[in-house]
């Protein structure tokens, strides 16, 4: 007969489960997935131990993947669309202006702001970073500028992409998981992200001016735009699908029949445009896009495509089928229960929200724990004390969401560490937007008056209703 697990089972699952990730990622260097699902297995043991049967654990699992299928659903078209903007032109399309806007002057300053913007665009930061992130950091170097400067000023750009654009994966999963709308996120998230990037402007202007280049040329951006007009038909034109698909949730246009609508009108772009047979298109919608261009080039213009995102997407099955054991067998809710019991009003329970999120990007190596957890243990809290849930996902974004970035085990932080040859722990001081946010929102909190179940912050920094 299945019971309670008590508490010590449920903190061996969490601590074994992930020791079993930093191993793996650190020293056996393995896809995340497969601390995943040692720690699947771990907790199904357990649960097995404490009286729960196999096929109820595996309706679980099965319940945690099936409402999270959208996400999964959106990940994939994620993945074929930026595989069809590679092969039509439009990545080419706006690495080509980001790099007329290039200022050596400000050179710290522009790096962020180009990665900002692509970042938006391309909606994922491990996007960014294999492609305007290398080039950045490649020319930076070649200028005299430090490399650890450059690339966090990218990783900070590359991750507001993924806590804001709209067709971010993060931010799907987080409205998803937080039963809010993408399209009001999208808005309602810059009432933090404003301060957010007005910061990391100031931020990367003064420690920019302190640096100084001994290069005086561009050479290398302009070796990439010499070739991206040798390969494709470059014209403002191909600004527009981008464009557009960010103009969706100002219209309401539900994320799934945007990057629908997207799909297509790029797809239309690249037949006629770029003059890319269907064939072709296809290929590179599945496999990414593969130029024939040199190779020291190709890390920067291929890839995309459905499969590029694979080992995020058995990443997202893997989290989604463990999340579903830890609430059917309420195995986190125990381990926090006791932090649980002393909330008793709404700034409590933010604060302790951004503080359980960050915990679980450091002991969980991952960006989509952090969102994942926080919400199945909190979620019914929310809507006992009347916090409006847009609030809710709100500190997920600026907390693990934007933390994992300069966590030195996490996934989310080795990616552009690798991608772009700087250590963690040395660009780590420099991806400025990554502590600011927590931040900003801890202030936020703190002026906060709560007479009633209702929180509303001073200067109007958001409001529930």
């Amino acid at each position: 007969m299945k019971r309670e697990i008590p508490y010590y089972q449920c903190l061996a699952v969490l601590i074994f489960m992930s020791a079993s990730l930093l191993i793996n990622i650190i020293f056996f260097k393995k896809p995340v997935y497969l601390g995943l699902i040692i720690g699947i297995v771990t907790a199904f043991i357990i649960s097995i131990i404490n009286g729960y049967k196999i096929n109820q654990i595996f309706k679980m699992m099965y319940k945690g993947v099936f409402k999270n299928i959208k996400i999964i659903l959106i990940y994939s078209m994620i993945g074929i669309l930026i595989g069809i903007w590679k092969v039509g032109g439009v990545i080419p399309a706006i690495l080509y202006y980001s790099f007329g806007i290039i200022n050596k002057n400000i050179f710290l300053l522009s790096s962020f702001i180009i990665s900002t913007i692509v970042g938006l665009l391309m909606g994922t930061s491990s996007g960014t970073v294999s492609t305007v992130g290398i080039v950045l950091v490649g020319l930076g170097h070649s200028m005299g500028f430090p490399p650890k400067a450059i690339a966090g000023a990218v990783v900070s750009g590359a991750f507001f992409g993924d806590r804001s654009s709209p067709i971010s994966g993060m931010l799907n999963v987080v409205s998803s998981l937080t039963e809010t709308e993408v399209n009001n996120n999208f808005t309602y998230l810059w009432r933090t992200m404003s301060f957010g990037i007005i910061s990391a402007s100031i931020f990367y202007a003064v420690v920019g001016l302190q640096i100084k280049g001994v290069g005086t040329g561009l050479d290398l951006a302009q070796e990439y735009k010499s070739l991206i007009i040798d390969v494709f038909e470059i014209s403002p034109w191909l600004m527009l699908p981008p464009i557009i698909l960010i103009c969706f949730p100002i219209f309401k246009v539900p994320i799934v029949y945007a990057l629908m609508i997207a799909i297509a009108f790029s797809s239309s772009f690249a037949i006629f445009h770029q003059n890319i047979s269907f064939s072709e298109l296809f290929k590179s919608s599945i496999f990414g896009y593969a130029p024939s261009i040199p190779k020291q080039y190709n890390t920067v213009l291929a890839g995309g495509g459905l499969l590029s995102l694979k080992t995020m997407l058995i990443v997202l099955i893997c989290a989604t089928a463990l999340n579903g054991i830890f609430e059917g067998t309420k195995m986190i809710t125990t381990i926090a229960k006791p932090f649980l019991r002393g909330i008793k009003e709404p700034k409590s329970l933010q604060l302790f929200t951004i503080a359980f999120s960050i915990s679980s990007a450091v002991f969980l190596c991952n960006q989509l724990m952090s969102v994942i957890v926080p919400v199945g243990v909190l979620k019914e809290k929310y809507k006992k004390m009347g916090i409006d849930n847009k609030v809710f996902a709100l500190l997920i974004s600026d907390s693990g969401v934007m933390v994992s970035a300069i966590i030195p085990w996490s996934v989310a932080a080795l990616t552009p560490s690798i991608f772009m040859g700087v250590s963690v722990l040395d660009f780590m001081p420099y991806a400025f937007l990554s502590y600011i946010m927590p931040i900003i929102t801890l202030v936020g909190i703190f002026l906060t008056t709560s007479k009633t179940n209702n929180t509303k912050l001073k200067g109007d920094l958001w409001i529930n209703k």
